[in-house]
């Protein structure tokens, strides 16, 4: 299947199963939505059940992270592009009968429009995040499901936080030495890789990736 070039938004892969943005300045609804039949099309040809309200607004993966104890806590990013009641239609779409739970959490920084540019589980454990991009009660609720090691302002804003996690390698934009150096002291291995220009659209390696 080849996606049209003009279908920029495409690059976004982990938003590959999103809906109307709230944020008029972004992609217009029908374009944004036309991505998504393409990927809808791969997902469905693949075996995947695709599902979700395109009224409701949810930008998927970028707002949506797993971590916690047995990885069953889903952190919903809501706020700037991802509606609250997107918080029960994924709870209603995905039950499954098991006791996982979708948990809010309000980002409050425009700078940090998803909750991926700003909270990264690392396992089961633990995530680092900047505690600044969400209000307070979500901080105190972030900390009951999953230990937290906190971001500078300087590095959170060099996207240290949209990280991808392969195991103990995490691997990030490069210049986030103080984050890095936590890292490599708890065990893990960081892989700094040049996200410059991906950057000025405003994500990092996190962005480019969807897991399936």
């Amino acid at each position: 299947m080849k996606i049209p070039p003009n279908l920029r938004v495409c690059v976004f892969a982990e938003q590959a199963l999103n809906s109307t943005p709230k944020d008029e300045e972004l992609e217009p609804s029908w374009f944004r939505n036309l991505a998504w039949y393409f990927f809808e099309q791969w997902f469905s040809k693949h075996g995947y059940e695709c599902v979700g309200d395109l009224d409701i607004a949810f930008e998927g993966a970028g707002d949506a992270l797993w971590g916690g104890a047995g990885n069953r806590t889903l952190f919903t990013g809501v706020g700037p592009r991802t509606d609250v009641r997107a918080l029960r239609d994924l709870t209603e779409r995905l039950d499954d009968g098991s006791s996982w739970k979708a948990l809010g959490c309000r980002l409050v920084d425009p700078r940090f429009y998803h909750i991926d540019t700003a909270f990264c589980p690392l396992n089961e454990e633990l995530a680092i995040y900047y505690p600044y991009a969400f209000d307070h009660i979500t901080q105190h609720n972030m900390h009951n499901e999953t230990d937290l090691l906190a971001v500078s302002d300087k590095e959170a804003r060099n996207f240290a936080c949209n990280a991808v996690v392969v195991g103990r390698n995490v691997v990030m934009h490069h210049q986030n030495d103080e984050i890095a150096n936590k890292l490599e002291k708890l065990g893990f291995s960081v892989k700094f890789v040049d996200m410059s220009e991906f950057i000025k659209s405003g994500g990092s390696a996190k962005c480019c990736t969807l897991a399936i």
